[in-house]
């Protein structure tokens, strides 16, 4: 189960999740995935068919745990794995 994790120094949790939040929504809207979230414990999850995505907020990271079926070629989760690095490198410009 491939994870990832980002630091941001010198932003809050608060700060990290309200982008992480956004983030996921739109990936949720796109992909027509279900998406559930947490602020008070800033959590969240998206999942379809299988594959699930989970997040946890804390002081100056995040970390998202990923999950895929055995039937999801190497080759998708790859490229899902690196969009969402992608996402999460550009949360702060």
């Amino acid at each position: 189960m491939p994870q990832i994790k980002r630091t941001y120094p010198g932003k809050s949790a608060g700060e990290i999740y309200s982008k992480v939040d956004e983030v996921m929504q739109r990936i949720a809207q796109k992909l027509s995935l279900d998406y559930q979230k947490d602020a008070k414990a800033r959590t969240g999850k998206v999942s379809k068919l299988g594959v699930s995505g989970s997040y946890l907020v804390s002081e100056e990271q995040v970390t998202v745990d990923l999950k895929f079926p055995m039937l999801i070629p190497g080759s998708m989760r790859q490229k899902v794995q690196e969009d969402i690095e992608r996402k999460l490198d550009g949360l702060f410009p």
